[in-house]
């Protein structure tokens, strides 16, 4: 949780420095507020926004930092301002640019900022409570548990996003890149770590008794199959099917967007897991996590039995 807070407390004092920021640049580069103008023959709707920006989401959010820093109580009510603040302005930006067709380039830059002070936020509240063991069921109960959070998240974050993503980096004129079998070599890339994701997935549910949805976790250690090799086989699966979704449609934004959800595992919610598998699993965890690394697999097979290599 420790990691949380401090990544958590220099993301809010970033976010409060790059607001202002933004609004220097604004003031003395007027050329650049072209790019962020929401109607084409006014700027009164961009300029009217100093104050609130620099009350809530400049100040909010330094202000948000220090309380984090100093474990200050009212810690969890100013993360929750603040991302109020900055989805507001951000839902307001996107309905306003689908409305005028322009800005579009400061909807790409609010909606991470809306999730990186969301996910903060519901982190450091929720903490490792987010974690939960599986209800006992049968092993064929399970599986098809898991596989139906894979068609949903997958369907989700994998498909309904990136179009998204691509229609509104249509709109701001960001060539896509293109290159000979492109396409084919996006998808058997796809399809192997699509294979990895799904193998691992199932021996969650068979072994772990669990699925990866963090408040139906496994129940049971898992050491096997592709945990045997590297830690967090789906996330690795994960961020490759992101990364070979951006090659298939030849999107800048669509691999930031896979970047910027590594990211998020890797700051957040991956302390979160790992601080909830040693409380509940002990000396085999902390073994476990000492022998295989969590983003680079091993050459050599983790042993279930003593917990030692073959």
């Amino acid at each position: 949780m420790e990691k949380v807070r401090t990544a958590a407390a220099v993301y809010y004092l970033l976010q409060g420095i790059g607001v202002v920021g933004w609004w220097m640049m604004l003031v003395f580069w007027p050329g650049t507020r072209g790019y962020f103008q929401l109607e084409a023959d006014s700027q009164t709707s961009l300029l009217a926004f100093w104050l609130p920006d620099l009350a809530f989401a400049a100040i909010g959010s330094v202000a948000t930092a220090f309380l984090i820093y100093l474990r200050n109580r009212y810690e969890t009510a100013a993360m929750w301002l603040v991302t109020g603040a900055v989805s507001y302005a951000a839902v307001y930006t996107f309905t306003f640019a689908a409305a005028t067709d322009r800005g579009w380039v400061g909807v790409v830059m609010m909606f991470p900022a809306m999730i990186w002070s969301g996910v903060f936020a519901a982190a450091i509240t929720v903490g490792n409570g987010m974690f939960r063991r599986a209800k006992a069921a049968s092993s064929g109960y399970v599986v098809f548990k898991t596989f139906a959070q894979i068609v949903l998240v997958w369907g989700l974050i994998l498909f309904v996003l990136p179009y998204l993503i691509t229609v509104v980096e249509d709109k701001i004129g960001i060539p896509r890149l293109e290159f000979a079998f492109q396409k084919p070599i996006a998808a058997v890339i796809f399809v192997l770590l699509s294979s990895i994701g799904i193998y691992a997935a199932i021996v969650m549910s068979r072994v772990g008794k669990g699925t990866p949805l963090p408040l139906d976790h496994a129940t049971e250690l898992v050491v096997l199959g592709p945990y045997a090799y590297v830690r967090n086989p789906m996330a690795v699966s994960g961020v490759g099917q992101g990364l070979a979704v951006a090659l298939f449609l030849g999107s800048p934004l669509v691999a930031l967007y896979a970047l910027m959800g590594s990211a998020i595992w890797q700051l957040i919610f991956r302390p979160l897991e790992e601080d909830d598998l040693a409380a509940r699993f002990g000396p085999p965890y902390e073994e476990y996590r000492d022998a295989v690394k969590c983003w680079t697999p091993r050459r050599v097979k983790f042993g279930r039995a003593g917990f030692r290599n073959k």
